[in-house]
């Protein structure tokens, strides 16, 4: 009897409209994993009589005359595009804005699968139906101005507002400078549609009767300033903003920050709280605002594909060390677990954390908080263990076609 190969394809969108009887019977198995296959009926009941597995998350069935194109990025369909002769299936790794007037153009898709957000004016969120989105969609009203996700007012806004327009943030609108003059764009009839409205707390008043009644507002002291990233307490940013500080982000509070607390006479902080360990009772006896608090060492290793701790590492961490936001953490063979409990203060949000021998996982685990996976390093294990490579085909691609 014939020893065949089998076939295994990782991909993030697969093609098997061409897929034969007879391809299928020169492999032993197929196994097809894909965020996306595309697949006519056809192919459908032939992959039924054979040992193929098909994993996807989205499924797009199309005749063998419809093309597919993909894109890697942001994408902009506006009415009068120049169109394919021929029908077309977009997958779209990106975000999608969808503008007005743009029906006919898009009915002429053969369909989509839309990997991010998607933007569009609320008439047209019915033609999203036979769409495979995995993103959220926002849909704003029909006929307004469509502003940055985040805006910034000022009062050179007033100066380009056209009369009786209505403007739409999809995030929020910050409106923190005392020189806006609400009560000039109330005489323009200017409105606003926007999820959250930061507003300086004399403002206030006349510029709530301006937005949306869903809009969530949060008043702030007059003098605060809006910043729009992570950020680090220390004496760069208590000089460019100022000691009333909103923080659209998280905020990193190192044993270098402790003297500049008390200059700091408002905080609010639209994210996280990073705070050194040595840190943790003076900041809960501050009245602070955040998401969350999460304890970090004075080493903060972030946003790693792979880092490896080692003994060295955390023997120079003079105040502990953290790891947050990275795909994999290995811990080295060479560190003790007494060493990891004077000096590991916290792994957070990372997706697998793999740690040496079984004494060093005792230590990390209740250190660790948002992590998928935690667990023994295998690879001898592994190696010890016949491989099948040899009886196995794979292809690895971002976009396979049969």
């Amino acid at each position: 009897m014939e020893n065949k190969k089998n076939l295994k394809i990782n991909s993030a969108v697969c093609d098997v409209r061409n897929i034969t009887e007879e391809l299928l019977d020169t492999y032993g198995e197929v196994e097809i994993n894909t965020a996306c296959v595309i697949i006519s009926p056809e192919v459908q009941a032939l992959l039924g009589k054979y040992k193929a597995k098909l994993n996807c998350a989205a499924t797009a069935t199309l005749g063998g005359n419809v093309d597919v194109s993909t894109i890697n990025g942001p994408m902009t369909i506006a009415p009068g595009q120049v169109m394919p002769v021929e029908k077309v299936y977009l997958i779209i790794n990106g975000p999608l804005e969808i503008l007005p007037g743009s029906e006919n153009v898009l009915k002429n898709y053969a369909g989509m699968t839309i990997n991010g957000p998607v933007t569009c004016p609320e008439s047209m969120s019915g033609l999203l139906s036979s769409f495979n989105i995995n993103g959220p969609v926002r849909t704003y009203p029909d006929g307004s101005i469509v502003l940055k996700n985040t805006t910034i007012l000022n009062r050179v806004f007033y100066l380009r507002a056209k009369q009786d327009a209505l403007y739409y943030a999809a995030s929020r609108i910050v409106a923190l400078a005392s020189d806006i003059d609400f009560t000039k764009l109330a005489q323009k009839n200017i409105r606003f549609v926007t999820k959250r409205l930061l507003v300086s707390e004399s403002l206030t008043e006349a510029a709530v009767p301006l937005f949306d009644e869903k809009a969530d507002i949060v008043v702030l002291p007059d003098g605060c300033t809006y910043v729009d990233d992570d950020a680090e307490l220390n004496e760069p940013l208590l000089k460019r903003y100022g000691d009333k500080l909103y923080i659209n982000g998280d905020l990193n509070i190192t044993p270098d920050s402790a003297p500049l607390l008390d200059q700091v006479s408002f905080l609010r902080v639209n994210g996280d709280l990073l705070v050194s360990r040595n840190l943790k009772d003076q900041i809960l006896a501050m009245d602070l605002e955040y998401n969350d608090l999460y304890m970090v060492g004075s080493v903060l290793i972030t946003d790693r594909a792979k880092t490896e701790i080692s003994a060295a590492m955390l023997e120079a961490a003079k105040d502990g060390l953290s790891v947050m936001n990275c795909a994999h953490v290995s811990i080295s063979a060479d560190v003790s677990p007494k060493l990891l409990e004077e000096k590991l203060v916290s792994i957070i949000s990372c997706a697998s954390v793999s740690c040496a021998n079984k004494e060093q996982l005792d230590v990390v685990e209740p250190l660790a908080r948002d992590v998928a996976s935690l667990s023994l390093n295998n690879r001898e294990t592994e190696d010890d263990e016949p491989s099948d490579d040899d009886n196995v085909i794979k292809i690895n691609a971002a976009s396979y076609t049969f």
